[in-house]
């Protein structure tokens, strides 16, 4: 058994048949490597789908069970129960790329190389906000998304600084892992944050100060599911909180105690100018909440270590091969709740959603003059969920509707524009103008609905 792929894994079934299957369908001899689900815990069909994909397919997969939660325990857990002298720890919601496998294992022929990575590419489930640019690194045509674990350093092999091999798609030789200690706790639940370390960036680092070669190759290249919810400031804000805690866990480690530490400062949210376009306004309160949440993850740490003997020990561990969590005595467990509770999180910004709709209704009717009608509706929809009662919203979905020979969807929308606006003349004119669609509109709308539009006609028709 030369290699041994460890898939640490968590209540996301839906993404590991695609990752499992990914694993099954390499060029590389069945013989030859291994597939070991490690399940952190699940509640899911988990176990169900790895053993009916183990029971149709030829090559070697395992299903450990693992209760400790944290990633740290998935990983050493795989690593101390596989045979490969190579050891691939991989997402659960990758897939990765044929030949993957293959380009991996001949980067290992050389003796000399410790540690390879390659490409991880976004699947976005939408696209991204252009606020998220700020956290994507663009060097000519290679990019570094820490936040996202995405990174594409080119077609070329190179080598280089191991920090840049990301947990997602980690390939390392059994015998160097287990001489540096491992890995170091990492995605540790919420409830158990302050226990979280700084992953396998304090694992690359060892590597790093050994002077070990790590290597970039452009064929073990794997795509990464990146959902909608993880395109949010909400997730934005929760991950750097983390990274916060993960900084703090570094410096502690560094400095040998809770000495000498840097800590961060918040940012002040400068109102702001009205001459700043709404969307830059938007962004600019998005970055500051960002910033302000990592600070927010590193004083939480800071303070519980100092609350907590044991809290220190953990951080100040030799290595951590033995993954199980320490037990807090309960006062030591009821200061550091008390820390959670005390560390504010930035409020929203109250004028977020109106600000973001005032700049989409702009771009949508940008789109318009280009007549991409499908487009602009979009965009005019996302409005929606943002503002409803901004006026001439639904009018001009109203308009684009019709262009689309929507008739009945533009009757209403003008009906629902005509409730902001009862005298819109255009949200009565596309009425007029699509009597038959109204009819039959009519006659299933609410009674309260027919009696509002015919309030409105007749008010018109009077005028007239």
């Amino acid at each position: 058994m030369n290699a041994s792929i460890i898939a640490p894994t968590r209540n996301r079934s839906k993404w590991l048949i695609s990752a499992i299957r990914s694993f099954v369908e390499q060029d590389f001899p069945s013989s030859q490597y291994e597939i070991i689900v490690v399940d952190n815990g699940s509640t899911d069909n988990t176990r169900e789908i790895t053993e009916h994909i183990a029971s149709v397919n030829k090559y070697t997969i395992r299903y450990i069970y693992e209760p400790v939660p944290g990633l740290l325990s998935g990983r050493h857990c795989g690593a101390l129960e596989a045979k490969g002298e190579i050891l691939i720890f991989v997402d659960d919601d990758i897939e990765a790329v044929k030949g993957w496998l293959s380009a991996i294992m001949a980067e290992f022929e050389d003796d000399s190389v410790h540690l390879v990575g390659g490409p991880s590419l976004p699947r976005y489930e939408a696209d991204p906000p252009a606020w998220v640019d700020k956290y994507c690194s663009w060097k000519e045509d290679q990019l570094t998304c820490g936040s996202l674990s995405l990174l594409d350093k080119g077609k070329e092999r190179m080598e280089i600084d191991p920090v840049c091999v990301w947990g997602l798609n980690f390939a390392i030789r059994r015998k160097t892992l287990f001489e540096l200690g491992g890995f170091h706790p990492d995605n540790i639940p919420r409830y158990l944050q302050h226990f979280q370390g700084d992953g396998e960036t304090g694992l690359a680092m060892k590597i790093k100060a050994k002077g070990l070669k790590a290597v970039y190759a452009p064929g073990a290249k794997v795509y990464h599911h990146i959902p909608r919810e993880r395109l949010t400031a909400t997730y934005f804000e929760n991950r750097f909180f983390y990274q916060g805690v993960c900084d703090s866990y570094a410096q502690i480690r560094q400095n040998k105690g809770i000495v000498n530490i840097n800590i961060p400062d918040y940012q002040r949210e400068n109102r702001t100018s009205p001459n700043l376009p709404a969307y830059d306004q938007y962004k600019h309160i998005i970055y500051t909440r960002i910033h302000n949440a990592y600070v927010d993850g590193f004083l939480f740490h800071q303070e519980a270590v100092r609350k907590s003997k044991t809290l220190l020990e953990w951080v100040l561990k030799g290595n951590y091969l033995d993954y199980r969590l320490p037990e807090l005595d309960p006062r030591e467990h009821d200061k550091i709740h008390e820390v959670r509770d005390r560390i504010q999180r930035r409020p929203a910004h109250p004028q977020w959603p109106q600000m973001m709709a005032q700049d989409l209704f702009r771009e949508a009717f940008d789109i318009i003059k280009s007549d991409d009608i499908v487009t602009a509706l979009s965009r005019l929809d996302m409005v929606t969920n943002l503002c409803p009662h901004m006026p001439n919203l639904h009018l001009t979905r109203a308009f684009c509707l019709s262009a689309l020979n929507h008739s009945r969807e533009a009757i209403r929308a003008a009906i629902t524009e005509l409730t902001i606006q009862p005298n819109n003349k255009q949200a009565v004119d596309i009425l007029l103008k699509n009597q038959q669609a109204l009819l039959g509109e009519l006659k299933t709308a609410p009674q309260k609905t027919v009696r509002f539009v015919e309030r409105i006609l007749k008010s018109r028709l009077s005028q007239a």
